[in-house]
């Protein structure tokens, strides 16, 4: 299953264009302005306009200042496979060493005949010189 889960964004980075967040593949839709930590953000909600694994319905948080994604969560406009149901995923983006990449992901699914299961984190330590991954983990 976490080969499949891995395999997939292989793929996914091949088809950035097919899933990225722009018009082409969503509506956006406001729905508030909020604080993310201390930083005044706005909140849409995103529309897919097609059914793809690769896309998700769901919200992201905009800094209201630079409009950079601070914070995707949501559920795939299809599911990738029919052994997981009930996908939920939340990835965090900040800055580190001059770029803007994402520090945090979790998602949680339920996957058929054996329950929940949770991939929690991708939590980068920005003191090393190379970031690396840590706290990767399937529960």
């Amino acid at each position: 299953m976490v080969r499949e889960l891995l395999d997939q964004e292989t793929e996914s980075a091949k088809k950035k264009r097919s899933s990225e967040i722009s018009r082409t593949n969503y509506d956006f839709v406001f729905l508030r302005r909020e604080n993310f930590s201390d930083v005044p953000a706005y909140v849409l909600g995103i529309i897919p306009k097609r059914k793809d694994k690769l896309l998700l319905r769901g919200q992201i948080w905009l800094d209201a200042s630079t409009f950079r994604i601070r914070r995707i969560e949501g559920i795939p406009a299809k599911s990738p496979s029919f052994w997981l149901k009930n996908i939920h995923i939340t990835l965090q983006f900040a800055q580190l060493g001059g770029m803007w990449v994402p520090v945090t992901f979790d998602a949680t699914a339920t996957a058929r005949f054996l329950g929940q299961y949770t991939l929690a984190g991708l939590s980068i330590r920005s003191s090393e010189p190379y970031p690396l991954l840590q706290n990767s983990r399937v529960r």
